[in-house]
């Protein structure tokens, strides 16, 4: 295994524990205020390997997938205030209304 997917593999693997973590135990306003900053963060970094790994030659439509994904990650994503659950647009391009956990009215 090539030293920089290896290197990506092992930070990406560390970020995902980190982020189940976040989202499972931080307070409703904790994760609203940094949502789009570790989303973010998780893009550049994605994009920041993914050149290293392509040898600074990554096809400029790539970073636009990022981009778009990074954006539909924070426009789905919603918290519940109730309960505290993160909660992910489901069947679509959908933002939930309604706490799947609790059923509290969700705020925008």
């Amino acid at each position: 295994m090539p030293t920089p997917f290896a290197i990506f593999f092992v930070c990406w693997i560390a970020l995902a524990i980190g982020s189940w973590i976040f989202y499972s135990k931080a307070s409703y306003a904790t994760k609203k205020a940094a949502h789009p900053f570790i989303l973010t963060a998780a893009g550049i970094a994605f994009i920041g390997f993914a050149e290293w790994i392509f040898h600074w030659r990554l096809p400029w439509f790539f970073v636009v997938a990022v981009v778009v994904i990074i954006f539909l990650n924070f426009r789905l994503t919603r918290f519940c205030p109730q309960c505290n659950a993160t909660l992910y647009g489901g069947g679509g391009f959908f933002r939930p209304n309604f706490c799947s956990k609790c059923g509290a009215k969700l705020q925008d």
